[in-house]
């Protein structure tokens, strides 16, 4: 497998960060595509470098010069060729897990743009603590929604407990070290106004806000409808019923692509919703979902219609409920939603045995399809799942469909480091939209059992030469 080396991921970071001028970005692309070896690959993130700087080539390089650079990225391998290969019989085993990147195309903000869209919500409070806190975040350019809400539930978990507090401070303040003066004395001025600086109620307030800002943040996605990619599995799915989907996504674009076809779908329960319908599948959203709630009291978990859910709140006859009231007990109920934080397991005991069927179909799969989801540290266990699965069967392939160029690299040499003898072609990578290319992958898969080879290798052809 010819990765790009070093030296190219080193120059393409470098252009990516803006910091070069037009004349310098386009006389080292032309130097870097005439003087690589001749059996490296170009990463395909080269194309959109390409496109950007391209109108203003000709300003800098010759004719010839833009046409060879032209050349060459039209040569880049967006798909590897081992993809138009995979197919599909009777007893294939296929898992989709989809990320927020598979519904991006129907206008649902990814995780990295989560977090300035919950400031503008909090704007909307008026509240001076969140103003405050939005302010110091910008400040210190903290961007990442999953830094702050692990780090709210943290303060939140220690404010409570003084002894955990104090070996925080230990751990993360020089408390291991020797220190110096200066250090020793704001040591002891943290411990002489911890007891009274430490307003309990006040942090647990903050955190408890948050989340409801996450929850009121994720209603907008009440109204998002499925797209291109939900389409193409559910097609997939209704022809080869051997196959699961998993989802981290809070959305129900998964879910609407399912209930507006012939086939049936499992509640969370497991009871189906047309229990005559011979061919029925269970999503497994691993974070919640937008039409789940759980109760803070009793831990009840109720399944809502969610196209009932969709079309009362569109029609503005019914507000999305973050905060409700439970039937059975009388409790707090709120949206059953994982947010994006490093503690998943322990706040949210209620999902384990939705965690628990999503690892069973994982290591069931022949074929895991990962489309538009980023392995983040978030969700290392879901990694480690699948690190474990591709361990225990040493014929399993996972199909990444990511636009990221640097994801399908950075997985072969992660599981080549925990797998002895990994063969690193084993993970495939399809650098592209994933509306625009998955579809045409999952048809080629299912070419085999339709015995139409041709239309597969026309759909070959075609993507070879985007």
């Amino acid at each position: 497998m010819n990765d790009v080396s070093e030296e190219q991921q080193s120059l393409l970071e470098r252009i990516q960060s803006g910091r070069y001028p037009r004349r310098t970005v386009a006389r080292q692309l032309l130097t870097f595509i005439s003087d690589k070896p001749e059996g490296e690959l170009l990463d395909p993130a080269w194309i959109d470098v390409w496109h950007t700087f391209e109108p203003f080539a000709a300003d800098y390089l010759s004719p010839r010069a833009c046409e060879r650079i032209s050349e060459a990225m039209r040569a880049v391998r967006r798909v590897d060729e081992g993809v138009w290969d995979l197919r599909v019989s009777s007893k294939t085993v296929v898992t989709f897990l989809l990320g927020a990147g598979a519904s991006a195309p129907s206008g649902i903000p990814t995780v990295d743009k989560l977090l300035e869209e919950l400031w503008e919500r909090a704007r909307k409070i008026g509240r001076e603590d969140l103003d405050r806190l939005a302010t110091w975040c910008r400040e210190q350019r903290i961007t990442n929604i999953e830094d702050l809400l692990t780090a709210a539930y943290l303060s939140d978990f220690a404010a409570k407990k003084p002894n955990i507090t104090s070996l925080l401070d230990y751990f993360l303040f020089a408390g291991a070290r020797e220190r110096s003066e200066r250090e020793e004395y704001l040591s002891s001025r943290r411990r002489s106004i911890r007891p009274s600086g430490v307003d309990v109620s006040s942090v647990s307030f903050l955190q408890d806000t948050l989340q409801t800002l996450f929850g009121l943040l994720t209603s907008t996605m009440i109204s998002a409808s499925p797209n291109a990619i939900h389409h193409a599995i559910v097609d997939f799915v209704a022809k080869h019923p051997k196959a699961s989907i998993i989802t981290t996504n809070y959305d129900g674009c998964m879910d609407e692509a399912i209930l507006r076809t012939r086939l049936s779908r499992k509640d969370t329960a497991g009871a189906e919703q047309a229990a005559n319908c011979p061919q029925s599948i269970e999503p497994i959203k691993m974070h919640g979902s937008i039409n789940w709630a759980y109760c803070d009291s009793c831990q009840d978990v109720r399944e809502f219609d969610l196209l009932e859910l969709k079309e009362t709140y569109e029609e503005d006859r019914l507000s999305y409920p973050v905060l409700g009231i439970c039937k059975n007990c009388g409790g707090l109920r709120r949206p059953l939603l994982v947010p994006p934080l490093s503690l998943k397991f322990l706040t949210f005991p209620n999902l384990i045995d939705i965690w628990n069927s999503a690892r069973q179909c994982i290591e069931g799969a022949d074929y895991l399809v990962v489309v538009g989801y980023s392995f983040s540290e978030a969700d290392t266990y879901l990694t480690n799942i699948i690190l474990r699965s591709m361990s225990m069967k040493e014929r399993q392939r996972m199909l990444v469909v990511n636009t990221d160029s640097s994801l399908v690299p950075t997985l072969r040499e992660r599981f080549s480091v925990h797998i002895d003898g990994f063969e690193q072609a084993r993970i495939l990578r399809a650098c592209q939209k994933a509306e625009e290319i998955l579809p045409e992958i999952l048809d080629g898969m299912l070419v085999g059992k339709a015995g139409t080879k041709k239309a597969a290798s026309k759909k070959k052809k075609k993507v070879a030469r985007s």
